[in-house]
């Protein structure tokens, strides 16, 4: 793909003036195959890893999922900013709660909660991020998913058919991986309507073990 858009590209000095649509027309395309590529690797390396964590122990992978929250929240406002979304992150400060998954893991799941709410809320939507014990929840006061859409929701590929018709971009893939990277770890994502109106999607995970100094005591170890 990235010696297709080389080549591409060269010819984009070559070509006439009436050439700039159809141009134009190549690039969104490629644009559209390079995004739906990296979702695909995104799928597969999930799907891998939860392969991987069935057949070994895993147990001591934790991370501070509260740390990580703030962390994709400073990466995430000004994105939402330019979207013409608002979001906030509750609390904005919180004791540690260790995840028994990595921080790699749970910005990727994070990234894919707010970069869906962000798209598909709409401008002037209020997304809230919030992490308490070892669920991470995501809100939007957008026009969120029907019953039977929320059924779907998670199906490679799917996507409502509002967002098709307005023209959203998006491969259909994004909580397809965030439910196979929580899957891997012995979590689950769940997505329920919000009330009044919005989408609420929870990412839940098993409690982090206890480590030395960390505070925790993880004597449950149990999905919260």
């Amino acid at each position: 793909m990235a010696a297709l858009r080389l080549r591409v590209d060269a010819l984009h000095t070559h070509l006439p003036a009436s050439a700039d649509r159809t141009y134009s027309g190549v690039t969104t395309e490629l644009d559209r195959l390079e995004t739906l590529l990296d979702d695909l690797l995104a799928l597969a390396a999930a799907e891998h890893r939860a392969g991987e964590l069935t057949v070994t122990d895993g147990s001591d992978a934790r991370c501070d999922a509260t740390a990580v929250a703030a962390a994709q929240y400073r990466l995430w406002e000004p994105v939402a900013n330019r979207a013409g979304a608002r979001l906030t992150l509750r609390p904005a400060a919180a004791p540690p709660a260790m995840a028994a998954c990595t921080d790699r893991e749970l910005a990727q799941i994070t990234d894919i909660l707010l970069d869906n709410a962000i798209k598909y809320a709409g401008p002037g939507a209020g997304i809230s991020l919030r992490c308490t014990l070892t669920v991470l929840t995501v809100t939007d006061d957008g026009p969120g998913l029907g019953t039977e859409e929320l059924a779907l929701a998670t199906t490679r590929f799917w996507r409502s058919g509002r967002q098709r018709q307005d023209g959203t971009s998006g491969t259909g893939l994004g909580l397809a991986i965030a439910e196979q990277l929580l899957a891997g770890r012995g979590g689950r994502l769940e997505l329920r309507p919000a009330r009044p109106r919005g989408l609420r999607a929870r990412a839940v995970l098993p409690r982090g073990r206890a480590g030395a100094g960390d505070g925790t005591d993880g004597a449950d170890g149990g999905v919260r």
